[in-house]
């Protein structure tokens, strides 16, 4: 019985896939529509909420220098010199990580109340074959 619960949820996490990940011109690797996403969707329905722990910078002094270049890439380091990682650290990051930075983006960010994760909606339709993005300043 418990499987074939988890294989139904499973089946819905599959009408919820809408993006694959792909070279971007944007930077490096991006996001994309595999199909049309209607506005105010999350396409990242499904993914595990993560828990944000917050660490000073000078507490990785121990970390090889390739994963702190890691952290900088996928997390926002502050001014202040602080960051906010999530419980699965590196291992664990999902397809949302790979969000590029836009000016002009199809995605918005909002707190899902517990200051521990967040989730990401559509603020238009996006359009098989397009890239999403988000504006990093709403971190």
């Amino acid at each position: 019985m418990v499987k074939s619960f988890k294989k139904k949820n499973l089946v819905e996490n599959l009408k919820n896939t809408y993006c694959r990940l792909k070279p971007s011109k944007i930077q490096g690797i991006g996001v994309f529509a595999i199909r049309d996403i209607p506005k105010g969707k999350n396409p990242f329905l499904g993914i595990r909420n993560c828990i944000f722990f917050k660490f000073k910078i000078q507490e990785f002094k121990k970390i090889d220098k390739e994963v702190l270049k890691m952290i900088d890439d996928f997390f926002v380091i502050e001014k202040n010199k602080t960051v906010q990682i999530t419980d699965n650290a590196l291992n664990g990051m999902d397809i949302s990580f790979f969000v590029n930075n836009s000016n002009n983006p199809n995605l918005k960010i909002f707190d899902d109340g517990t200051n521990n994760a967040f989730i990401f909606k559509t603020i238009r339709k996006i359009k098989k074959g397009e890239e999403l993005t988000i504006s990093y300043r709403d971190y």
